[in-house]
């Protein structure tokens, strides 16, 4: 493994997987939950809970087949048990950790408009309110501690979703394969991960205003953006991320940045104020 390619650390990995805003999920290869996130619980209530099928949890009828092909899938419809957040999508990727076999989910929840809004005063999104969900203080969510560091980091080589984890300067500190791939970079890696993150984003007032909200520790949910993919010419890549912070006395230790291709490739990104022109 060259130095690109270093895991997050294990404390890293863990407010990772614990309180990362999409769901992640580990299952059997066969699809039965092992650990689960507190995203996950949101999304999930009860069949999430360890030893639940999730593939008939999720409505995927499929999920033989897409085990059987062992390849990443991207962007499955999905339903889920929240009555606020009942539809949304399924990245899977199949894999081994210590010779058996996983299947390692990212669950996405769709939301009527992202937060940030390019606007003030339009009140609280569903994304915001999605994420408050996620925050909020549950007894129920025991998060998943150092025993199973091998399997999150059997997640983050294998789930197909791009993982990026920003340092207080912006530099890119870690970033998976997906995340490395997504920017074109999967030939020279080097190129991306120990550089600031500005030079992915197609719209830098974009990029610039996300970088005081991690900050400030202010979420950026269901945000639908343009990467730029380097080995292409810069063509334009339609993501869309769920990024919240770790911050600490004030200070932004690293970001939790998950970003998914986009299942509407065509649809109109989306702007902050910075873009607006009635500002």
């Amino acid at each position: 493994m060259s130095a690109t390619f270093v895991h997050p650390s294990t404390e890293q990995l863990l407010d990772l997987f614990n309180w990362a805003s999409p769901g992640m999920v580990v299952t059997t290869a066969t699809g039965e939950v092992v650990i689960a996130n507190k995203a996950a619980t949101e999304l999930l209530g009860p069949k999430a809970a360890k030893g639940a099928g999730l593939p008939a949890a999720l409505g995927i009828n499929d999920y033989a087949a897409y085990h059987k092909l062992g390849r990443p899938v991207e962007n499955i419809a999905a339903a889920f048990s929240n009555p606020n957040f009942s539809s949304g999508y399924a990245n899977i990727g199949f894999g081994q950790v210590d010779g058996t076999d996983y299947a390692f989910w990212a669950l996405r929840p769709v939301t009527s408009h992202p937060t940030p809004a390019p606007q003030d005063g339009q009140g609280d999104t569903t994304a915001q309110a999605w994420i408050s969900q996620v925050d909020r203080p549950s007894e129920k969510y025991v998060p998943v501690g150092e025993d199973a560091v091998a399997l999150i980091k059997g997640y983050y080589d294998t789930c197909p979703v791009a993982i990026h984890l920003i340092a207080e300067d912006g530099t890119v500190e870690h970033a998976n394969w997906k995340d490395i791939e997504i920017v074109g970079a999967t030939d020279n890696p080097a190129s991306y991960v120990g550089n600031h993150i500005r030079h992915i984003y197609a719209d830098q007032p974009v990029v610039e205003d996300f970088l005081g909200r991690w900050g400030e520790d202010a979420p950026i949910i269901d945000f639908r953006a343009d990467f730029l993919d380097r080995s292409n010419g810069n063509e334009r890549v339609p993501v869309v991320i769920f990024s919240t912070a770790k911050v600490e006395d004030s200070k932004l230790m690293n970001t939790r940045c998950f970003v998914f291709s986009d299942s509407h490739p065509l649809r109109e990104r989306d702007r902050v104020k910075a873009l607006d022109l009635s500002f």
